[in-house]
């Protein structure tokens, strides 16, 4: 027993430590003695961590491949994915996790739930786990996204953010040389598909989010300073809620469905345009659709949305598991790993020093489509990280669906959302 605690805490002091070139990470290595073939051979006790994840079909094969890895290297360290079929089964597994007691060590969280998570002192602080050449190295508005009070609790991995997607055989056929940059342009060139082509020039996601995108892009806020109270019952709000209404009466815009995907459409050529995230290249494989992504286009200023998921380790495993959970999200965001994980799966780099990267910037050289969304993330934000909000924004797109559906005017919209969010921040800031 003494001498396995002294193993725990001998690889616990030592975290931080890792070769950085090999993806091994700035994780905590184990414990090496020579064997008969003058190879290295880990001494430390075997240990299993748990991974709540939920990333499917190529993604999912990839996460794996990566995790065989890992495991390669680092003999001792079992980690066993368990595959959760959408963000919603994850985030209710982990809830039924909590309160049973019985946390993974593992999982990726979205910015509400780990916002909650850091309330309650669920996960664990990874500034002393991360080496500060890598926290320093994280792509800027994801270290700040994983950051509470001055300290890392998280780390960004299956990281997104918005582009314009494009059929090239459809702008052609418009007479349209190159993609729209700004709204008027590309409100203008999804009538003139409509016109000549009989389908809507873009795909619309009648929801919050798309309202929070352009919203921002008017050059709006969302919540006030304090977080307590709606900013966006303003001009740019209206402006938001103007474009997407008037896209939509004009049929240059098919809304879709609350459960299907912009890439469904775009797959299918219902329509020619839409906006979407980079994790959607994996999914855009019907070989006849010719396509290309360009930066969003601007309203009154640049401002890009950024989706996916962060690692945390949870505080109820073991320190020899928090010990090599940490090892392993030292190896994820490693360089290599971060490179292989955006080539083989459309997310984003998370690390900076990547998009200067030789490799990466041979690979994008051949992947265009690739290289477009690092150059946006200067515009990049994230949205606020409050359940409250959260809670409101199921209310929010129904209130945006009956404007779309002619049903009420913007101005309307504008003020039963200002206040289905007023009221759901004064009933979370009350503890209700």
């Amino acid at each position: 027993m003494a001498t396995a605690t002294a193993v725990v805490m001998c690889t616990l002091m030592a975290t931080g430590c890792g070769d950085e070139e090999t993806g091994s990470g700035g994780g905590v290595p184990m414990t090496k003695s020579a064997n008969s073939s003058g190879q290295a051979a880990s001494t430390a006790q075997p240990v299993t961590i748990t991974f709540e994840e939920s990333m499917p079909g190529k993604l999912g094969s990839e996460l794996q491949k990566l995790t065989n890895e890992f495991e390669k290297q680092n003999p001792n360290v079992h980690v066993q994915l368990i595959f959760n079929g959408s963000y919603s089964t994850l985030e209710q597994k982990l809830t039924a996790a909590i309160a049973s007691n019985t946390e993974p060590t593992v999982a990726q969280v979205e910015e509400t739930w780990e916002t909650n998570y850091v309330q309650n002192g669920l996960i664990e602080p990874l500034d002393s786990v991360i080496p500060k050449s890598t926290q320093n190295d994280l792509i800027p508005i994801w270290r700040q996204d994983s950051s509470y009070n001055g300290k890392l609790m998280s780390v960004p991995f299956n990281k997104s953010a918005y582009v314009l997607y494009y059929n090239v055989d459809d702008l052609k056929k418009a007479g349209i040389s190159s993609p729209p940059t700004t709204w008027n342009q590309l409100e203008q060139d999804a009538i003139k598909i409509q016109k000549k082509e009989g389908i809507p020039g873009l795909g619309l996601q009648g929801n919050y989010y798309t309202f929070e995108m352009l919203l921002k892009q008017a050059g709006g806020q969302i919540l006030n300073a304090s977080n307590t109270k709606a900013a966006f019952n303003s001009s740019a709000g209206l402006a938001a809620l103007d474009f997407m209404k008037r896209l939509v009466d004009e049929h240059a815009a098919k809304v879709i469905g609350a459960n299907e995907y912009l890439s469904d459409g775009f797959n299918t050529n219902e329509y020619a345009m839409d906006l979407d995230t980079v994790a959607a290249m994996s999914f855009i494989n019907n070989p006849n659709i010719h396509w290309k992504v360009a930066p969003l286009p601007k309203g009154a200023t640049y401002a890009v949305p950024t989706a996916g998921l962060n690692l945390v380790i949870f505080n109820a495993a073991t320190p020899a598991q928090k010990a090599a959970a940490a090892k392993y999200l030292n190896f994820l965001i490693s360089v290599p790993s971060t490179i292989e994980w955006a080539e083989q799966t459309g997310y984003l780099p998370v690390r900076q020093s990547v998009l200067t990267n030789p490799a990466w910037t041979s690979y994008i050289k051949t992947h265009p489509n690739q290289g477009v969304a690092p150059n946006e993330l200067k515009y990049a934000y994230f949205s606020p990280r409050l359940a409250s909000l959260y809670s409101a924004e199921q209310e929010m797109t129904t209130q945006i669906g009956n404007m779309l559906a002619g049903r009420q005017t913007p101005q309307v919209t504008l003020q039963n959302m200002a206040n289905i969010t007023n009221n759901a921040l004064a009933q979370g800031n009350s503890g209700q």
